[in-house]
Parts: C-alpha cells; structure tokens; sequence
C-alpha cells in the first residue's frame, strides 16, 4: 500500500505532463535596480527591437549557450543574453501554495491577495527613452556633385538621409533628413598621369526630434588608414568625381539616450523592410 501512495506523483505526471512541465518564467537581472538590457529582434542582425527594465519577468521560450528567446507581456518576442536573467519558479509551482494558502485566509486577506494580484497584473508603462546604439549605420546620398578639380579642403558637403533609420519600432532618424559634412583633401589632377585626390568625412545629421548628433565616417572594425573619412579611389590622369545622389554610409559616433514620446511609430511595413536591410 506504501509503495502505490509514492508511484502515485509518478503516473500523475505522465497522465497531466502540462502540469507537470509549466513553461518558465525570467526574471530580467542587472546591476542596478534603474537598469536595463537590450532585447533583439534577430541574434543574426542584432537589432535592438526594445529595452527591458531591471526585474521584469518573461515567459521563456527556448535557450542557447549565449542567448534566451523570450516572450514580454506586451507580446514582444525576441533574443536577450543568457546572463542576463536568472530563471523563477514556474506559473504551476508558483500558483499552487497561493491556492492552498487562499483556503486558509479570512475573506479580508484574501480579497487583499486579490486586489494585490490585479495589480501586478496590469501592462508596465511604456519605456520613457529608447537607445540609439553606437555605430549604427546611417545610409547617406550626397545632395549635389563633387569634383577633385574644383573642391577645397574645408568646404561644407550635404547629404540628405537615404532610409529609416528604425529602433524599437520608433523613427529615429527619418528619410529624407538633412546631414552635413566637409571635404577633408582635395587635389585637381596634374601633369604626368597623376591622378586628382578627393576625400570627405561626415559631421552630423537630423533626427526625427529635431536633435542633430555627431556621425564619423567610419566602423570600429575599418583599418587605420581608412579612419580619416571617405577615400576614394584614385583614376590614373583624371580628377575624382562623386555624382549627385552617391551613396554612402556613414555611423552614429557614441551611444545615446533618447526620449522616447520625441519620436513617431514606424508603419510595421517600414519595420520590416529596416529588419531585410540590416547586415
């Protein structure tokens, strides 16, 4: 008789496995209690879909060695660190003392536990800032023609913006938007076959909230030589020229916080075209 009352849990799980394997939950863990962590739309890209504050809980949909597919309460799927949440109890072992506690509760304290439970339950606010990565890539066409024969070193360029620039489903810097920046070498072609120098590096450029913020010309992961803005190649006894409308790319200089009401909702087709588009 013994031995039957301890193989009863045993087929209990095998008749209710959905009980007895209730889907986890994070709890997202930082430094500091003000603190966040990034959630990415696509370990592949590694774009920044949202933040998540220090102590929000997740429903955990399936882990790697590096990173956690999670899913928030406001229905956002995607990719955080695996060090970066440590795991609770499930919804099943979490509900069941609650429920048997309940029993012995006078109806006060159980209509507290209630009002108590109603609240948690309600959405987080919405983040009040996004963050704009450093080194995102900024797509730039040039606003008019450039010539080695008749540019000077220090003349202003002007780009204009060639796509969204989209985090967390927020318009950052949008299409169209004013960038600036200055020839840094000039030099006409000279007698002898040598060819005509021209170099130009980026300034800044216009976000949706009106705010211009500083751009470099260059990646973290580009060579020395390729640091002091854009070289272009040199044609044996001709003067380098850039055609209007040229693209070029250029990235944000310095992570950046920014507040979030400044910016608009991008169309989900918008957001989805910014997701194809990444590297």
């Amino acid at each position: 008789m013994k031995r039957s009352a301890k193989m009863l849990p045993f087929f209990f799980c095998l008749l209710l496995p959905l009980v007895c394997n209730a889907q986890k939950l994070g709890q997202v863990a930082c430094a500091k209690q003000d603190g966040y962590i990034y959630l990415y739309s696509s370990v592949d890209t590694m774009e920044i879909r949202t933040t998540l504050k220090c102590g929000q809980q997740v429903q955990i949909l399936d882990r790697s060695d590096k990173f956690i597919h999670v899913l928030t309460d406001k229905g956002e799927d995607g990719f955080v660190a695996a060090n970066s949440l440590t795991f609770v109890k499930t919804a099943a072992a979490a509900k069941s003392p609650g429920a048997r506690a309940k029993q012995k509760q006078p109806a006060s304290a159980a209509q507290n536990d209630k009002s108590a439970r109603a609240i948690s339950s309600q959405s987080p606010a919405p983040p009040q800032e996004i963050i704009l990565p450093n080194q995102t890539p900024v797509h730039l066409k040039l606003g008019r023609e450039l010539s080695s024969a008749t540019a000077h070193v220090g003349e202003e360029v002007n780009f204009e913006v060639a796509r969204d620039v989209i985090i967390g489903g927020l318009v950052v810097i949008s299409i169209g938007a004013p960038a600036v920046g200055a020839v840094t070498e000039a030099e006409p072609k000279k007698r002898m076959g040598k060819a005509g120098k021209l170099n130009v590096s980026l300034a800044s450029v216009l976000l949706a909230s009106n705010e211009k913020i500083a751009l470099r010309s260059f990646g973290a992961d580009q060579s020395l030589d390729q640091k002091g803005g854009m070289a272009l190649p040199l044609r044996h006894g001709k003067d380098v020229t850039l055609a209007k409308d040229t693209e070029i790319t250029a990235y944000v200089d310095g992570e950046l916080h920014l507040r979030a009401a400044s910016f608009a909702a991008a169309p989900r087709a918008a957001q989805s075209a910014s997701q194809s588009s990444q590297p």
